[in-house]
């Protein structure tokens, strides 16, 4: 038999938690008040250092100070593209969702027996045509997407003969940066909805049907709700990988975070310590934004990871 204590401990067959000491609180105790105090200590040096550096009039040598010091100089850059980032992510993601509704009906059309032969023949154009968009925008890369939609653009309308200022008024870097993420999400937000479509009971639909609603009142309604409600947590992933994946669209000169790091990086001549700044930035924008839809999945019921890797 089992001594009385171990006895104790086994209630319902799971071990009960061992209780702390006193001495065990004291030292408990005593970690915390050094960790406040450690956390203290740092924020002077830190409140320090910063109104040190705002002081200087040149780059310091040591990585720490020229990291604040660059900080504090390029900071109405730093927040321009911080600004610029947001707003693609968000506005990226929105217009690819709304997108993405479309394309997924057309990915989900089948031909049926019923149909006559223009309904098989417009089903049919609207099923490959989404499988076929699907595939050259999830097999490659984003920022090729990026040069690819703005020059494409841009050729376009000079063919028109509009002039280059004419043209960057109306086909501007940040337009041109907003099709691509648009365009690019679209693929990936289309699979997820289709996922969450085909994720839904089939006797929702039956039950829908046999309420006498049609087949596209009843997808409307009864199906394609839950189907959102579900890929909530996937579409929350794609503005954080949106985020993150939007520094490629430097390349053609849209003014993000990391199009601002190059130009502070070009002012001071120096990379790393800026570059590991814009590195902080990201992941303070990501971490921010995956409380929030945590904060979202929570009141939906629906569980939200953490940080995302990109697509």
């Amino acid at each position: 038999m089992l001594p009385n204590e171990q006895k104790g401990r086994l209630m319902n067959g799971k071990k009960q938690p061992k209780k702390l000491t006193a001495g065990q609180y004291a030292l408990c105790a005593i970690l915390a008040l050094g960790v406040c105090a450690l956390a203290i200590w740092a924020a002077v040096r830190l409140a320090e250092t910063v109104k040190l550096c705002s002081e200087m009039t040149s780059n310091p040598q040591s990585f720490g100070q020229s990291m604040i010091y660059m900080s504090i100089k390029g900071k109405d850059i730093l927040l321009t593209g911080i600004w610029t980032t947001v707003r693609l992510a968000l506005l990226g993601t929105g217009i690819a969702f709304l997108l993405s509704i479309l394309m997924v009906f057309c990915r989900i059309q089948e031909p049926g027996k019923r149909d006559n032969g223009i309904v098989k023949v417009l089903k049919w154009i609207a099923n490959h045509f989404a499988r076929l968009y699907i595939f050259v925008i999830r097999g490659t890369p984003m920022m090729v997407q990026a040069l690819i939609f703005y020059y494409f653009g841009f050729n376009l309308f000079k063919k028109s003969g509009m002039t280059v200022t004419e043209i960057n008024q109306v086909w501007s870097f940040f337009i041109s940066g907003l099709c691509t993420i648009s365009l690019n999400s679209t693929a990936y937000l289309a699979e997820v909805l289709r996922g969450g479509i085909q994720a839904i009971d089939a006797g929702q639909m039956e039950a829908a049907r046999s309420l006498g609603m049609s087949n596209w009142k009843a997808m409307i309604r009864v199906v394609f709700p839950q189907a959102v409600k579900n890929s909530i947590p996937a579409i929350g992933n794609e503005f954080i990988i949106n985020i993150k994946d939007s520094s490629v669209l430097s390349v053609i000169g849209v003014m993000d975070l990391m199009y601002a790091t190059k130009s502070v990086s070009g002012i001071y001549f120096r990379s790393l310590e800026i570059y590991c700044v814009a590195a902080i930035l990201y992941l303070i924008l990501t971490w921010l934004s995956s409380l929030l839809l945590k904060w979202i999945g929570k009141k939906l019921d629906t569980p939200v990871k953490g940080i995302t890797s990109s697509n």
